[in-house]
């Protein structure tokens, strides 16, 4: 059976800075017609950076749709224009922990949110960070504090709710995976 939906009409409902959402009328593949709300996101990247002593470089962040504060990798949008994630990452590392890292590792691509989003995350990981001879200003509208976690403080984290984005849960599983091979023996 195939699958496809047939847009039949999109209304643009909002455009705004970061995402644009649009309600979308769709033939199904039975012939019956239905709505979708969709978001439109130019996507974003993460980073799980690993310091030198095996810890885990979190942010700790208000998210007003959540109404809570919450710890998370290092990670920010793609801006309208940009075409290499890689780049976007590297500037989030700077300006979110002041680090650079000469070497980041591909670890996954993922759409975040597929039942209403196109937003698509590129999810990297460097445990070879430098500090940075100029830090760049977090956002305006930004304000964050950097934390080292060892693997049981982000555990336990975890546990308690703090990680709950699935970029971060993400991390946290690649993380142990790298443990469980040997491949980060600290933290």
């Amino acid at each position: 059976m195939n699958l496809d939906e047939k847009v039949i009409k999109e209304q643009p409902l909002y455009h705004g800075a970061i995402l644009d959402l649009v309600l979308e009328d769709v033939l199904l593949p039975n012939g019956q017609t239905a709505k979708r709300e969709i978001i439109h996101h130019h996507g974003a990247v993460g980073i799980i950076p690993i310091d030198a002593t095996g810890k885990l470089i979190v942010v700790r962040q208000w998210r007003a749709p959540m109404r809570k504060e919450t710890l998370e990798i290092p990670a920010g949008k793609i801006d309208l224009g940009e075409t290499d994630p890689k780049a976007v990452a590297l500037r989030e590392l700077n300006e979110e922990t002041g680090l650079f890292s000469p070497s980041l590792k591909p670890v996954a691509n993922f759409y975040s949110t597929p039942g209403f989003a196109d937003e698509y995350l590129h999810l990297y990981y460097t445990d070879n960070l430098q500090p940075v001879a100029h830090k760049r200003q977090l956002d305006p509208d930004e304000f964050l504090n950097v934390m080292h976690l060892s693997f049981s403080e982000a555990q336990k984290a975890l546990a308690d709710n703090e990680i709950c984005d699935a970029k971060t849960v993400l991390a946290l599983f690649y993380w142990e995976i790298l443990r469980l091979k040997g491949e980060v023996t600290l933290g």
